[in-house]
Parts: structure tokens; C-alpha cells; sequence
């Protein structure tokens, strides 16, 4: 009794709740098509407004399904890492480029090389393509993607997957829709240099949103002994709102020393360790934004592996994060040295920091026997105007013992004190104890909490 149209937006609100409760699947549509013949005829005249998608994955009989409905579009989603035969339904489906608009695979290397023929061709109705090899024995090449050619395509991630610059360029400049380019495990074979920016300003990529590039960690050595020309090209990328990257710095600045991002928000950069440290163009570049400009606090975090660097800014009572710098090394001393280093390259934009946060795993990273008052006072002199400074457990103790040998003009500002877990060594709790006279005698008082 319910007319069509009425129908129609009853369908439309049930799938706007199944689509947020489904974390992004799909929704199953084909419930409401099996009800009676006049929700099916609703449903089937109206697949654009209620983005009906055929689902496919290894289990079922596709080709019936998609002899049933011949002209809804296709989401092919295929987790098979360790797979040795292409699945089934896979294989069918890839027939189809004209109605796949989604293409996410996960498979071994040797999988890959037998589906390279059936994705050479354009997909024309592709909105997103995420190709993952999990095997990092061989890398899978891709001499042409999509035949070069998507221009619905939005978002392209390619993990462990080498496809030749000039291929991907053509690739990207066929599309104006495209808002995220993620590039995971770039090999050495596969390496493009820094004046991907031109493509990157590209009228076709205005809308681009997330920019992720990582190189793999064999190819950082390569990507070191390149040369490093002057910038041809200087452009700003309007869209661009989250830029991360993981390689070496030297080309992490040839590339932020071509670019300006007015409305970038999340920035995360993760560098391998090596012996000095060079971001004269990183510097520059983060100064160009008003955002960084009034930081109120730097979380520096001592982690197994590697050590963080954390630029925040405080915005209606929260912490907005705005920049999260990494550098890949293992040993404590390293890592403290590393941070200063960055650091103090950083100064500029460290005036305003009223707050000091160090922190830690609980396991200390190796390296921390090496570690003297001098290097923490060395990190500390760089926050001359902070009034707080939070030490996490078990680094608490360890710092305590290094205020002693602190000079009193260090951190005139410094009021409050919290180390987690001093009190649990004697030692440290008399430490501090003698801090907080001196610092009590010279007129500067401190509290002291942990």
C-alpha cells in the first residue's frame, strides 16, 4: 500500500544505518529485494541512489549473481596472502573492468604476476584500487596499471607493488577525482625522484587529500647516494590536508622544498637513523604554516625501535597533534641525541611550548647505561620558557638523578615537576630532594610530583 517514492526513502535511511553499522562493507541490499516483487522493482530502478554494489569475494557462485543483476557495479575484496591458486570468483569477476568499482587484493607476489594481464585494461568505473603483496621474497612489477586510464578512480594504495613512474603518472593525470595516493614498500627498482611534484600540482590531482609515501628500508641507502639537485619547481598543493612519509631526509627536503600545503593538518614523517641531521627545508616549510606557529606542547617518546617527536597544539580544551616526527634507531643514547639534534633545528617554532612531555615503553629502549645528565640537559635547555615537564615511568628515576647536576639558570620557568615513579628509588627521592633546594635557594620554585 506504500507508494513507490515513500519506499524509496525508507530504503535510502535503511541503508545509511547499515552502511555505518557495517564499518564500510557493502550493505545487503538484496534483503529488501527478496521481500516481494514491489521492493525489488524499487530497488533494481534505483541503484544510483541507493549505491548498490555486487559484493564478491572467494565464497558463493558469482556467475549467477551477476547474470541476475547484469549492470550493478562490482567490489571485488580478495585477503588471500598466502594463497598458491587465484581464487574462483576472482578470476571471473576480473572479466568485468567496465563494472568494477572497487578493487582491494591481498595476495602473494607470485598471484599477482598471473592477474597483471586482466588489470592492464582501463577500468572505467573504478573509484578505488588497493593491490597488497605480503611476500617480500620478490617484488611483483606492474609495467601498465589500469591501462593507464580510471577517470572515476579516487583513491589508489599499492603496498609491496612496483609500478614504474611513467606508468604511474599517466595513471594519475587521467583522473580528476582522486583524494588519496598511498605508496607503500617503494623498492629501489621502483624509485621516483622528487619532481613527482609537478605531477603532484597537477590540475587532474587538485582535489588530492592524503599523500603517503615509504619507502622500504633496503631502499633507503639507494635513495641516499642519489644526487640532489636544486628544485625545479615550486607548487602549492591547495587540497592537501595529511602528508606522511618514511624514507631518507635528504629527500624528504629536496621534496617539502618544492611545496607549500596552506591547509595541511597531519603531518607525519619518519626518517632512518644516521649520524647528522639536515631539515633546514623542513624547518621552512613548517613555519609556512599559521597552524605550528603557536605550539603548546612537545611530546618526545623513547620507544623500542625508534623515538618520536610530537608538535602539539591546544584547541578548545583538546590537544589537536599537528606534526609527529619518527627517527628509526634502537639504542637510547641515539635516540635522545637524534631528538635534540631535530630539535634545535625546530627552535624557531618552539617559543610558545609551556609544556614538556617525555615518555617510554615500559621497557627501556637499549642504550640508556650510555646516557649522562649532559644529554638531558642538552634536550631541556631547548624549552627555556616551559612550565612543565611530565617524565614517564621507568625514565622517571633516571632523570631525577640527572637534575642534581643540573645548573640552576636551566629552565627558569620550570615550576612543575612530575616523574613518574621516582619515589619507589631512594636514591632518586633524595635527588630531587636536592633539586628542589637548590632551585628553592636560587628563587625559582619547583613543585615536584610522582
Amino acid at each position: 500500500m506504500i507508494p513507490e517514492d515513500t519506499l524509496l526513502e525508507i530504503f535510502d535511511f535503511y541503508r545509511l544505518d547499515a552502511m555505518k553499522r557495517s564499518r564500510g562493507k557493502p550493505w545487503k541490499w538484496q534483503r529488501l529485494a527478496h521481500v516481494c516483487r514491489k521492493w525489488r522493482h524499487v530497488v533494481s530502478v534505483s541503484p544510483r541512489r541507493l549505491g548498490l554494489q555486487i559484493f564478491c569475494i572467494s565464497r558463493g557462485f558469482i556467475e549467477f549473481i551477476l547474470a541476475t543483476w547484469p549492470s550493478f557495479p562490482l567490489v571485488l575484496r580478495f585477503k588471500c596472502p598466502k594463497m598458491k591458486s587465484l581464487p574462483r570468483n576472482l578470476v571471473f569477476a576480473l572479466r568485468y573492468p567496465d563494472r568494477i568499482c572497487e578493487l582491494d587484493l591481498v595476495l602473494p607476489s607470485s598471484m599477482i604476476g598471473l592477474i597483471t594481464e586482466a588489470i592492464q585494461e582501463p577500468f572505467l568505473e573504478l573509484e578505488r584500487i588497493q593491490i597488497t603483496s605480503k611476500d617480500k621474497k620478490e617484488t611483483p612489477v606492474l609495467s601498465t596499471l589500469l591501462g593507464g586510464s580510471a577517470p572515476r578512480l579516487k583513491r589508489i594504495e599499492l603496498d609491496g607493488v612496483v609500478v614504474p613512474f611513467p606508468s604511474l603518472r599517466q595513471l594519475l593525470l587521467s583522473t580528476i577525482n582522486l583524494t588519496l595516493l598511498q605508496l607503500h614498500n617503494i623498492t629501489s627498482t621502483s624509485y621516483f625522484s622528487s619532481d613527482v611534484v609537478t605531477v603532484l600540482s597537477h590540475p587532474a590531482l587538485a582535489r588530492l587529500i592524503a599523500l603517503d609515501i615509504q619507502f622500504r628500508l633496503s631502499a633507503f641507502h639507494s635513495t641516499l647516494s642519489r644526487a640532489r639537485p636544486p628544485p625545479l619547481t615550486h607548487a602549492t598543493l591547495s587540497s592537501l590536508a595529511r602528508l606522511w612519509y618514511r624514507g631518507t631526509s635528504d629527500y624528504w627536503e629536496e621534496f617539502v622544498a618544492q611545496i607549500d600545503s596552506p591547509v595541511l593538518t597531519n603531518i607525519r614523517i619518519t626518517f632512518l637513523n644516521q649520524l647528522i641531521f639536515n631539515i633546514q627545508e623542513t624547518c621552512q616549510f613548517l613555519s609556512r604554516m599559521d597552524r605550528l606557529k603557536f605550539l603548546h606542547k612537545v611530546v618526545v617518546g623513547f620507544f623500542m625501535g625508534f623515538v618520536s617527536i610530537e608538535l602539539c597544539q591546544r584547541e578548545r580544551r583538546t590537544w589537536m597533534w599537528e606534526c609527529n616526527l619518527e627517527i628509526i634507531c634502537s639504542q637510547l643514547d641515539w635516540q635522545l641525541s637524534s631528538a635534540t639534534q631535530i630539535l634545535s633545528q625546530l627552535s624557531p617554532l618552539l617559543p610558545n611550548v609551556k609544556r614538556l612531555d617525555i615518555r617510554t615503553s615500559p621497557t627501556l629502549p637499549t642504550g640508556n647505561e650510555d646516557v649522562d645528565s649532559a644529554q638531558w640537559l642538552e634536550l631541556f635547555q631547548l624549552f627555556p620558557h616551559s612550565y612543565t615537564l611530565f617524565v614517564a615511568e621507568p625514565l622517571g628515576p633516571c632523570i631525577a638523578h640527572a637534575l642534581v647536576d643540573m645548573v640552576t639558570e636551566t629552565l627558569p620557568a620550570f615550576s612543575l615537576l612530575s616523574l613518574s615513579g621516582y619515589r619507589k628509588s631512594p636514591s632518586a627521592v633524595e635527588a630531587v630532594e636536592k633539586f628542589v633546594t637548590m632551585r628553592t635557594l636560587s628563587g625559582h620554585k619547583v613543585s615536584v610530583y610522582g
